[in-house]
């Protein structure tokens, strides 16, 4: 069984996607949602934050992943978000 999604991708080529960490700190390659069968997988830095953002589908706040090839101050903005 798949473990549920529990961060949200933000900015970049994944923006929206959500996903399933299991680490706390750090920078992940995450995979590009569509890609032609034929290339090699594809991914895209994200940076894990300390942002939480609810979201429909679950009663925990999900983690914030920012897109980690984006210029400094050009990210997109969460608005305010909860801490655990």
């Amino acid at each position: 069984m798949k473990p549920a999604p529990n961060a949200i991708c933000l900015g970049g080529p994944c923006h929206g996607m959500l996903t399933h960490i299991r680490q706390d700190v750090g920078v992940l390659d995450i995979p590009l949602p569509t890609r032609p069968s034929d290339d090699p997988e594809e991914t895209a830095r994200y940076r894990i934050t300390v942002g939480r953002v609810h979201h429909p589908s679950s009663a925990e706040p999900f983690i914030i992943l920012r897109w980690a090839d984006s210029p400094p101050g050009r990210g997109f903005s969460s608005g305010p978000a909860g801490r655990r």
